[in-house]
This record gives structure tokens, sequence and C-alpha cells, in this order.
């Protein structure tokens, strides 16, 4: 394999899921080993793990992640392809019942297909284990399944590496913790004799329940994936579904709310939840389907960012990544897709180092900032979303507000096939971050 610039004898990523997976990627190009340390077993097919607490729902790349994949590992999408993802166009394959009527836009009200970008329809197991495969295929990467991280190995105020717990000691040149919302990081630096970073939440409190079925006609919907959205008012006024079509010509429903108004596990109750959504559509496609799976539910009450990059002091040696870093309500879709940008960030912020004196000093601190700009577009559009809600409470991003009301202003005065609103859309994609609608505004 072809590596850039030098920079250790070893990485270590603390974490095996997708963060982890795209840090390991990066790394492989400066790094003579780089270690991936994952806590459960090794997989034995594309299977929901116990560690992934969303395995059993649906997962789409935006198509800021699919390009990175792309970038990483030219072909990715022939890999999609080949183990039977679903193409779904942007604008055509993806659209929503809402108050308005089926929209083809969640920003907006657009009755009429526009089509824009591609990407694909997987479940989570199945992505990752593309991704996993790539990425073990990396001659200088090997995954330590069933290791459980204990601590770091601190000297002189600088991470060398860790231990596992069963004593094993790793040592290493950089650490990057990728450990997701428990994050490895925001325990240690108190121990350290670190202030933790500030943080601030929203309170989604959002659940959905998810299950495969086999159903009779599996084009009787057209595209790929719609969604139904909230009525906002009446008794059930949070309530949303999805479907979904699956490789292996299956579908998958999900039913979700917020605020303990979760959807039932058994199928005749969840099939009557269904019934209360916007548009009956769901009722009569899910009427059609033969579960295969149990029914499945995920709820998180909250969403939180680590604001590293108001931090003045952090340890060398180490650096937080993904869902470390921030971790999103995953209605929205935008965790996976995040995480790839703040992992092209370190991959440039790495180049550069290799190019210039070739060390790591300080390399966190430089990290945060770029880490920042790829989470402050995905946070303040679920938060719009998250704070339409009336219960919800937490940390507005009133500091983005600015970036936001700009995109606002560019999206409404452009034409939709303009270069102005080519660049809206990369930014609701996660193609480029929030800060790119600068480039277009006065100073």
């Amino acid at each position: 394999m072809a590596r850039g610039g030098h920079l250790g004898q070893r990485a270590i990523v603390v974490g095996g899921g997708m963060g982890g997976l795209f840090s390991a990627r990066v790394l492989a190009d400066h790094f003579d080993e780089v270690i991936v340390l994952d806590r459960d077993h090794e997989p034995a097919a594309a299977e929901p793990r116990g560690t992934v607490p969303q395995g059993h729902h649906f997962h789409v790349l935006l198509p800021g992640g699919l390009d990175a994949m792309c970038e990483w590992f030219p072909g990715f999408v022939d890999d999609l392809v080949d183990t039977g993802s679903v193409e779904m166009l942007l604008g055509r394959d993806f659209y929503a019942y809402t108050t308005e009527g089926k929209s083809y836009s969640l920003q907006r009200h657009q009755p009429e297909p526009n089509p824009g970008p591609m990407t694909y329809v997987q479940t989570r197991p199945q992505l990752e284990a593309n991704v996993r495969q790539r990425v073990g295929g990396l001659d200088n990467v090997s995954f330590h399944y069933r290791s459980l991280v204990d601590g770091p190995i601190v000297e002189d105020d600088q991470v060398v590496g860790v231990t596992i717990r069963d004593g094993e000691a790793m040592r290493a040149d950089l650490v990057v913790d990728a450990s997701g919302r428990n994050s490895c990081t925001a325990q240690w630096l108190p121990e350290m004799g670190y202030e933790p970073a500030p943080e601030t939440y929203v309170n989604c409190d959002v659940s959905y329940t998810s299950v495969i079925v086999q159903p009779e006609v599996w084009d009787a919907f057209d595209g790929s994936v719609f969604f139904l959205m909230p009525t906002g008012t009446g008794e059930h006024a949070g309530r949303y579904g999805s479907v979904v079509k699956l490789p292996g010509e299956r579908w998958l429903l999900s039913l979700g709310s917020r605020y303990g108004d979760t959807a039932p596990t058994e199928w005749e109750a969840f099939r009557s939840y269904g019934d209360t959504l916007i548009d009956p559509i769901w009722s009569r496609l899910a009427a059609t389907g033969t579960p295969l799976t149990d029914i499945k539910t995920y709820r998180m009450a909250r969403a939180v960012r680590h604001h590293y990059e108001q931090v003045d002091r952090f340890p060398d040696g180490l650096v937080p990544i993904a869902d470390s870093v921030c971790f999103f309500n995953p209605i929205h879709g935008q965790g996976m897709s995040s995480a790839a940008g703040q992992c092209r960030g370190l991959s440039e912020l790495l180049a550069q180092r290799a190019a210039g004196d070739g060390t790591l000093d300080g390399i966190a601190m430089d990290f945060f900032p770029i880490a920042a700009d790829w989470v402050r577009g995905p946070w303040i559009l679920a938060a719009l979303s998250d704070f339409a809600h009336p219960q919800c409470t937490g940390d507005f991003p009133v500091d983005d507000v600015p970036d936001l009301e700009a995109l606002g202003r560019v999206a409404a005065s452009s034409e939709p096939s303009s270069p102005e609103m080519q660049l809206v859309i990369d930014i609701s994609v996660l193609r480029k971050p929030l800060s790119a609608i600068r480039a277009l505004t006065p100073a």
C-alpha cells in the first residue's frame, strides 16, 4: 500500500465502529502499524453487534460520507452494489408525507421530484461489514477484538498508549479515541488533571422501533425510502414512521415518537400504532408484510456535543473523534457522515504535519477546530427540528445561527441549478461544512 509521510511506528484506535474504521484508514497512511481495539467479538457475518445500539435499524451514508468512502476505497460503490445495497437518488427516491402533502425535500415543501446526489440504503451491519473488510485488507491495520480499554498510559503529561482490561499494556505514538458516546477521553481528562471540555445538550428523547418484513410486492411503493412526518398536533402529535427497501427484496418498517410515546414490540400492537400516522400508506403496506425478525426499539434521551475547540490545555498523544466529539439525534442520519468529514480533516492535518516537521506535538489542539467545523452544521440543523417539539429542552446553538441564516438566504434566492444552490446542497449532505457558506456572504 502506498503511504504518505511517516509520522510514527504505531497508532491505536479505541473503538471498531464506523468512526474507528474511518480513523484507521486515515492513520494507515502515516503509521507503520495501526491497531483497532474493539470491545466486541469479531463479527462472523453482516449481523448486528451488541455494542452498536442502532444495529437493527437502517442506515444511509449521506453523499458527503459516501464521497469519503470512495476516496479512501476506490470502487467502494461496487462493494455496496455487490452486497445488495439499494440505490437512492435524493430528491427522487426519498420523500416524505407532511402536513402539506407529499414532499421530495425535508427542508421545504417540494411536491415534484428534483433529482440530486446518489447514495445507497442498507442495514448497519451490511455497511459496516463492507467498510471493515476494506480496512482489514490494509497490510498495516489489525483488529484486536474483545479488548476492553482500561485506561491511558501517561508519561510526562502525554498519552503514550493504553492498558487493556486483562493487564496488557500497548504503547503507541498516537491514540485516537473513537469509543463513542461513552467516550474514554471524557472520562480520562479529569483523572489526568485536565479540565473536561464544555458540553452542550439537546434533550430530544427520541425512540424508534423497527422490524424487517417480507412484503408481497417489493416495488409496491415508488422510490427507496419514505418518511411520515409528525403532525405536530393532536393526541399523537410526535409520531412518525418510515418504510425502507432493503437488499433481498425486504422492507424495514419503523415507527417512532418522543418523550415516552414508544411504539410497542408486539406485531399487531405495532401495526395499530402505525394506524395513527399522518397518512394511511404505512398501514396499507404493513398489512402486506410478514415479520422476519423480532421488533427492536432504540431510544436516546439526549444528544451531546463536547466542545474540545474551547479547551485551553489538552494532553499530547490523544485525539477524540466522531461520537467521542459529538453524538447526534440519530433520526437525522448525520452521525456517520459527520465522522467521515472529521476524518477527512484529520487526514489533511496529518498530511500537513508529514510534509512539515513530521511531529505530532499539539495535533489534538490543531484538530479540534476542524472537528467542530464538521459538527456545527448537522448539529444546528438537527436542533432546529428537535426544538420544534414543545417538550425539547437543552442548549440551542445560538452561535451558529448567523451561518444558518445565511444558508437559508442563499437557498431562498438561488436558482435550482445555480452554483449557489449546489453549495447549499453540498452543506446539507455534508460534502462541505457549514462555514463554507461564508464564501457567498459579506464579511
